[in-house]
């Protein structure tokens, strides 16, 4: 996501706002799903590198494919506008990172938010009860929690909720302590 974040951020914000005063938010995540799963392919990947492949080729492959899907949501014109709009600004790559940006507004919206823990070492349930309840607390939201083992961090965890990240491991202590002892 990391390549497209910062050009994702004002589609997922446009989308977002057409979807809520539609009254379709679920209709635009169910499409912006699978538009960032068909994106996320390696085929597709190599398509948008064509450089002989026009455009609207381009918009028109990716919807058909979309399409082809067993049990896919119906798309609406507002949606093909979007990707023909991708695929003109060459930013058809971006759909995962602005799928993630409407899931985070949403969640945001609906007073949630999703907290990634990565820590050195699997977390008790209390931990994680804890740890929750804590930042449910900070940031006024129901929060959930992803985690994941970096055994790199040496020991303690980083905590990311949105732009907050809370560093409280050895590895970053360490580095501030490098960063401190060079000046």
């Amino acid at each position: 996501m990391s390549d497209f974040e910062t050009a994702a951020r004002p589609y997922a914000k446009a989308l977002f706002e057409l979807a809520t005063e539609g009254g379709n938010l679920q209709a635009w995540q169910d499409a912006l799903e699978l538009a960032s799963a068909v994106a996320s392919d390696a085929g597709m990947q190599a398509m948008f590198e064509m450089p002989s492949m026009l455009v609207s080729e381009q918009a028109d492959f990716f919807l058909s494919v979309m399409s082809s899907v067993k049990d896919a949501p119906e798309l609406s014109a507002d949606f093909k506008n979007l990707i023909a709009l991708l695929a003109e600004n060459d930013r058809l790559a971006a759909l995962p990172a602005i799928k993630a940006g409407f899931e985070t507004l949403r969640q945001e919206a609906e007073g949630k938010i999703e907290v990634r823990v990565r820590s050195a070492r699997e977390l008790s349930d209390k931990q994680q009860s804890d740890i929750s309840k804590s930042l449910a607390k900070r940031l006024g939201k129901e929060v959930t929690i992803i985690t994941e083992i970096d055994e790199t961090l040496i020991a303690g965890a980083v905590v990311q909720a949105g732009d907050l990240v809370i560093d409280g491991s050895a590895r970053g202590r360490m580095d501030k302590l490098t960063t401190l002892l060079s000046k």
